[in-house]
């Protein structure tokens, strides 16, 4: 019987916040779907984790939540294909990560995206110039996540 009560609880409490969820996994879902991340919703996914927006903003309100911080991450239109290393940048900056030495000297997108390579954050090709797809933004994502809380 206790089961069954937690079964209950746990199903009405699902339909109750579903709403609060559910443009979060619009995003996920259209970003996933992308061979080439689109600059807002990388933007979103981002500013979402650090939250720095709400899951239920949209890719546009942190676009303008971005255009807020002074972290010298170049925006671009919310359709733009994003590039490893604009987002490795835009990873670092949103996460407060710390680089190494020519991070620190020359801090932009070509070495964020070297730190996070040298960190093993990024699989395979690492160069800071080519396009990501959408999968590839959820996966780096996850891995500075996890990187972060190990560290803390």
């Amino acid at each position: 019987m206790k089961k069954r009560g937690v079964l209950v609880f746990c199903l009405l409490s699902s339909w109750w916040t579903a709403p609060l969820w559910a443009q979060s996994n619009a995003v996920m879902d259209s970003l996933l779907a992308q061979k080439q991340a689109s600059f807002g919703d990388a933007v979103y996914m981002a500013m979402s984790a650090v939250k720095l927006v709400p899951e239920t903003a949209s890719p546009a309100d942190a676009i303008k939540a971005l255009k807020g911080e002074a972290w010298g991450v170049s925006v671009l239109a919310a359709d733009a294909p994003i590039t490893l290393g604009q987002y490795a940048f835009l990873l670092m900056r949103a996460f407060k990560m710390r680089g190494g030495l020519m991070y620190s000297l020359f801090p932009g997108p070509r070495y964020a995206a070297r730190e996070l390579a040298y960190d093993r954050l990024i699989y395979g090709d690492a160069s800071p110039y080519r396009t990501v797809s959408g999968r590839e933004v959820v996966e780096i994502l996850g891995s500075v996540m996890r990187y972060e809380e190990s560290r803390s």
